[in-house]
């Protein structure tokens, strides 16, 4: 569909019986329209939106993309339904930066644990080739660190539009995150 070096459909899993889709992380396009210059972003998302080892709703099911093996963890994969739904409200939200092209936000959801807590999303933004891209390196409640209860956020926020202009500006062939190439 697009000549990327990431995942662009994740096959699903099977787990009891039942086969859990992933076809809410393949992969997409989405246009920001900004007051200047409008901006449209590749999507993709890493392993990470919906495996971690070690956690309490992990099930015995080893997931593997081109880098690296986690198992599935099922309050990530239940979460990661919405991040597409959030990414459309980005503009208005919060973006922080955390190293040169690697930022996260925060949105406010149920978790696995029933209670409204802030759910991180990371994402890289970069150019591939001629493309904007924005490839989703995970998403978690923050339950501990910068951005979870009680705990101050200690990066400045930026506008999306201020981090898409920024990488509109980039040269063609910068840079790649290492987790983009997933494949």
């Amino acid at each position: 569909k697009y000549q990327i070096d990431s995942v662009q459909n994740w096959a699903p899993f099977e787990h009891a019986g039942i086969t859990y889709s992933l076809n809410h992380l393949d992969a997409h396009d989405i246009t920001y329209k900004g007051e200047k210059a409008d901006y449209k972003f590749v999507v993709t998302y890493g392993l990470h939106c919906f495996a971690k080892d070690l956690t309490n709703w992990n099930i015995p099911v080893v997931y593997r993309d081109g880098r690296e093996a986690k198992n599935v963890c099922m309050e990530r994969y239940e979460a990661s339904k919405h991040i597409r739904q959030i990414l459309h409200q980005l503009p208005a939200m919060s973006i922080y930066q955390t190293t040169a092209e690697k930022y996260f936000t925060l949105h406010m959801m149920n978790s696995a644990t029933q209670q409204v807590e802030p759910y991180k999303i990371c994402i890289a933004f970069f150019k591939e080739k001629r493309l904007l891209r924005m490839h989703i390196l995970s998403a978690f409640f923050a339950r501990t660190g910068p951005g979870s209860e009680g705990e101050a956020i200690p990066n400045k926020s930026v506008s999306l539009f201020k981090v898409a202009k920024d990488t509109a500006e980039k040269p063609r062939n910068g840079a790649i995150p290492k987790e983009v190439r997933n494949r």
